[in-house]
């Protein structure tokens, strides 16, 4: 009896063991299964943080720089008066005239221009030395009645040397050359030349042609004083070329130069302008 219990309870711990050494192989696959799996999820994590990593670098070596703001100045077609005829009038009341501008800009800092004008030139001059006694003395006067009417061109380029960050920004300073041209028509109505031993010589000449050439050397500034509306100056350093006329009467003024009396003059504008509309924009 003894022995069957003894084998009844050996049999029965056999099973028991058998469930516990299922059971505990049961479970460490089960551990061991949770563990690959958290390995693997890691893993995935990391594979994942480097991939965000990469994608960030890459996100921020496509990040473009902010754009620099170039300022592009209005460089239409504009058309203008120079008042500076009028301005030499009230001067000088022998010269009288009018002139047209205008302008083509091109190649960001160029401009192309042209000026044409009138001119009207009236000089008398009547002079006769005086003795002692104030009295004026025979055959010693003067006279010379001069006429001129005629028109000129100035053909040429200024570049722009001002540049500014600023927007919008529309002046500029303007340095170039021209190419001038007149053709006028001038006479003498009358004239004196006093000589004491011979006597006076009196005589006049009559309408005759002549044509002159000259290069001009230019500075000035163009502000904008309104939208489309500018104002610009420029001073005129001008070599003359070439003057052809009749022996009997040299020029007093050449139309759109000056005296002709020296081969290099002095000049200004002062025009008024205005500028077709064009489109406004900063360009980057």
């Amino acid at each position: 009896m003894r022995i069957e219990r003894m084998c009844n309870y050996l049999y029965i711990n056999q099973n028991l063991m058998r469930r516990i050494l299922l059971l505990l192989v049961l479970c460490t696959s089960i551990s061991i299964a949770n563990a690959q799996r958290q390995l693997g999820s890691t893993m995935q994590g990391q594979n994942r943080g480097n991939q965000n990593s990469q994608n960030t670098n890459r996100d921020d070596e496509d990040v473009k720089p902010e754009p620099v703001l170039i300022v592009i100045k209005d460089q239409g077609i504009s058309v203008g008066v120079d008042i500076a005829p009028i301005i030499t009038r009230l001067l000088d009341n022998e010269r009288t005239g009018i002139a047209f501008v205008g302008r083509y800009g091109f190649g960001k800092r160029w401009w192309a221009a042209a000026e044409a004008g009138f001119e009207h030139v009236k000089y008398n001059k009547n002079v006769c030395r005086q003795d002692e006694n104030g009295k004026e003395m025979e055959n010693e006067r003067q006279i010379f009645n001069y006429k001129s009417d005629g028109g000129f061109m100035r053909f040429g380029a200024d570049y722009d040397i001002y540049m500014s960050d600023e927007y919008p920004t529309n002046n500029n300073i303007l340095v170039g050359f021209r190419y001038g041209y007149a053709f006028q028509e001038h006479e003498c109505s009358g004239f004196e030349i006093a000589d004491s031993y011979w006597g006076a010589y009196k005589g006049s000449v009559d309408r005759t042609p002549v044509n002159s050439h000259w290069l001009e050397g230019v500075f000035g500034l163009r502000c904008e004083m309104l939208p489309y509306i500018y104002m610009s100056w420029s001073f005129r350093a001008k070599v003359l070329l070439t003057s052809t006329y009749s022996d009997e009467l040299k020029p007093y003024a050449i139309a759109g130069f000056g005296k002709s009396d020296k081969r290099v003059a002095m000049g200004f504008t002062y025009t008024i302008e205005y500028q077709l509309p064009t489109n406004r924009k900063q360009k980057r």
